[in-house]
């Protein structure tokens, strides 16, 4: 058997065509660029396709992570506010000051007891930790301070 050249891409779409052939799009890796170019010089050619992982047929799923909606982008705007640090500084009395971006979405994250902020859109006890605890609280913390 001759040596095998692997290159790596992404199945990104699949369709049926009325005569039952599948047609499929890959992108290749830019790292590929070069190999698949030499190997596939003109379209047309027979070309073989496998996974690259070797137990693809065993292997479950990787569960889909749900995505953000308005909360979690509230949230993260809200942590890009450093008047909004003083605020989780004052509100929760930490021992540090909340001084980061980073470091309100851990306060967040505590608070509403969530590991990303895209679960404050699909855990109701999560969103209800939010507004009862940050949201309210930072709306009427606001209202004192003339912002």
């Amino acid at each position: 058997m001759s040596d095998v050249q692997v290159i790596s891409g992404t199945r990104r779409a699949i369709k049926e065509m009325a005569d039952g052939t599948i047609r499929v799009q890959i992108d290749i890796d830019p790292t590929c660029r070069s190999a698949f170019w030499s190997l596939f010089p003109s379209i047309d050619m027979p070309v073989a396709i496998a996974p690259l992982v070797a137990d693809f047929e065993r292997r479950e799923p990787e569960p889909e992570k749900p995505k953000g909606g308005a909360l979690a982008k509230l949230a993260g705007m809200l942590c890009a506010d450093s008047e909004f640090w003083k605020f989780l500084t004052y509100q929760f009395s930490l021992e540090e000051a909340c001084e980061s971006d980073e470091g309100a979405a851990e306060v967040i994250r505590e608070v509403c007891e969530i590991e990303s902020r895209s679960e404050l859109d699909w855990h109701t006890d999560a969103a209800d930790r939010f507004h009862a605890q940050i949201r309210g609280p930072w709306i009427k913390w606001r209202e004192r301070r003339g912002v």
